[in-house]
């Protein structure tokens, strides 16, 4: 019973938010309900987004948050010139992203890459609540040196596929807490990888080379638990099986995370079964 009303609740949100796929009606209609539109640019030959988009727009799970805006999917191929205008710094633009705008269509924040349910849901709630990219600017500029706020401007931003803003921000970070003796260093490192890992898949090197300086310096952090696993997975993403198998059970045998254990034991099982061709489809996107 319950997947069947899970699917009813899915087949209603897709049909829901495929209706405003319309640019100027979904403004229109953000107008009259006084709501934000919010707009999924994606490429419908992308895996990666179709993948995302079933995990975020597409997920029943969201439904209550989602209909607190007018959502529209948007034709990545179609609209390069609209998506250009929402990013004019950007020289190659990452599929999929997330555009938040208000009713006349100014843009008011975004997401530049995927995000999985959680940290979709998380920014969603940030969103509603208040707690936007211009805050963040505003406290930014009232605090420039002092680490919380760096760090949470650098976070904020590289969540958020804004590399050229939080990777400045994030090196601040690194600078300022070089010996992890504030508990900024090692998080901040986390961050990066994760960047690297989810916005950047043509720069996935990189991911590995943070992940690993972390657990070279600060083996005995949480953090490093978190890098050792996510190692792993950057591994598998890029068909480096035999090495994501060795780094899923080096997890599996020293994390102190129960979480973190059971969901490398899943990946090893999913690799003894099947290769794991739907994470590597799309790379590059």
């Amino acid at each position: 019973m319950k997947a069947i009303l899970c699917a009813i609740l899915l087949s209603v949100a897709v049909v829901e938010i495929a209706a405003q796929n319309d640019w100027a009606n979904a403004l229109k209609r953000a107008k009259s309900e006084r709501k934000y539109v919010l707009a999924y640019f994606a490429d419908p030959e992308c895996f990666t987004c179709q993948r995302y988009m079933a995990q975020t727009i597409d997920n029943p799970q969201l439904s209550p948050l989602l209909r607190r805006f007018v959502v529209v999917k948007i034709d990545a191929a179609k609209e390069q010139k609209r998506l250009k205008e929402f990013l004019p710094q950007w020289d190659e633009i990452p599929l999929p992203v997330v555009v938040i705008t208000d009713s006349s269509g100014k843009l008011v924040d975004l997401i530049v890459g995927h995000l999985n349910s959680d940290a979709f849901a998380a920014f969603l709630k940030a969103f509603l609540s208040g707690k936007r990219t211009d805050t963040v600017e505003k406290q930014l500029k009232a605090k420039p040196n002092d680490l919380p706020t760096l760090y949470e401007a650098a976070v904020w931003f590289l969540e958020r596929g804004d590399g050229k803003r939080g990777l400045p921000l994030a090196e601040k970070v690194l600078q300022l807490d070089p010996n992890n003796r504030k508990g900024y260093y090692a998080p901040m490192k986390l961050h990066v990888g994760l960047f690297y890992a989810t916005h950047r898949a043509r720069l996935a090197h990189k991911a590995i080379d943070e992940f690993r300086e972390l657990i070279k310096r600060f083996p005995n952090t949480r953090e490093a638990e978190e890098a050792r696993f996510y190692l792993a997975v950057t591994h598998l993403a890029l068909g480096q099986d035999a090495e994501a198998k060795r780094m899923l059970n080096e997890v599996v045998r020293t994390s102190k995370s129960a979480l973190l254990r059971e969901h490398a034991r899943k990946l090893i099982r999913f690799l003894e079964t099947e290769p794991p061709a739907d994470l590597r489809r799309g790379e590059g996107d």
